[in-house]
């Protein structure tokens, strides 16, 4: 039966206890169940042995995963990987189990009640300090974020090179463009482009040693940025992926005040980022929007909600181009 045909108590309980498949996700992604299944069944024995744990309560765990798809036991206490258990293995969505299901982002979430008496940023009620702050403070944790960022961003970067025409632009920068991976599908797809990304200096060696490793150093150069200072000028165009989300509005004035100062006149402004529909129709972008309420502040938002921000901060809407991947290049020109 499709879930949503299911009677209004039950879907409402499968909500409620959502934690039931959630936190042995976790588990199983923190264990390495999924990498262990690699190269095909195992016994729940030999699971146990190899990532440390207890047979017995282990194989709970399995045969809850199986009964949902995630796993499959093919005869008794013998699991192999499915379609859904695959994506659990290291370098796909592994770093999503692991982050969004770890005590620091329990402990935050904790604080969500907080969060919508208050209009205040959760994890900074429990953490005591920004989560900028606390994953320089906790490199573990800032890997497994990285690497969660850079799987989501895999997909949605082909998408935006697919969508959108760079033809015009003669040199790109990439206002907080981390380690610069869209940078480089975009310099890749447009052969006569040179860039620069532009970040915090602590980001910035990464950056160059992964332009380096595209073979990009002589298209694309970096440039140490905070972007509520100030903006590197002169470029065609100005990209922000995923920045403005991390944001509330008075936050992003500034950032997008910043890139009207650096811009040429005919500039180009380029905003990723998902947006969110009207109405009740089911969506990613209003739950995540959950997220960035409880970590960081910030928000996703509708496309009246972009048309004002543009508009308060100087600039036109004048176009907004989807890609299969759900976010959105968002198009600005100087007013």
């Amino acid at each position: 039966m499709n879930p949503n045909e299911l009677p209004p108590q039950a879907l409402l309980m499968n909500f409620i206890v959502g934690k039931w498949i959630s936190k042995p996700v976790y588990v199983a992604a923190e264990l390495g169940i999924a990498d262990l299944l690699a190269e095909g069944s195992k016994s729940i024995e030999e699971l146990a042995l190899a990532s440390r744990s207890h047979a017995p309560s282990l194989y709970r765990m399995m045969r809850a995963l199986a009964s949902v798809g995630i796993f499959a036991e093919t005869e008794e206490r013998r699991f192999e990987l499915t379609p859904m258990a695959e994506l659990l293995k290291s370098g796909a969505m592994r770093s999503f189990a692991l982050m969004f299901n770890s005590d620091w982002s329990d402990r935050a979430w904790e604080r969500f009640i907080d969060s919508v008496r208050t209009g205040g940023t959760a994890f900074e009620m429990a953490h005591g300090m920004p989560v900028s702050d606390w994953l320089e403070k906790n490199p573990r944790a800032a890997d497994v974020f990285n690497e969660a960022n850079a799987v989501k961003a895999a997909r949605s970067h082909r998408a935006i090179v697919d969508v959108h025409d760079f033809s015009g632009i003669n040199t790109l920068t990439d206002v907080g463009g981390g380690l610069g991976a869209l940078m480089a599908e975009v310099l890749s797809a447009n052969p006569s482009m040179k860039g620069v990304v532009a970040d915090v200096p602590s980001v910035i060696n990464k950056t160059e040693e992964f332009i380096r490793s595209r073979g990009l150093e002589d298209r694309c150069k970096t440039v140490e940025c905070d972007f509520f200072k100030e903006i590197p000028a002169g470029s065609d165009g100005y990209l922000m992926s995923h920045i403005l989300h991390d944001w509330p509005d008075d936050q992003c004035e500034i950032i997008l005040g910043n890139c009207r100062k650096a811009m040429k006149p005919e500039s180009t402004l380029l905003v990723v980022e998902m947006i969110v529909p009207p109405g009740n129709q089911p969506s990613i972008a209003k739950l995540l929007d959950l997220e960035m309420l409880v970590t960081t502040g910030g928000r996703e938002r509708t496309e009246k909600e972009f048309k004002i921000l543009l508009e308060s901060s100087g600039f036109k809407l004048s176009r907004i181009i989807s890609t299969e991947a759900g976010v959105s290049v968002i198009e600005g020109i100087r007013e």
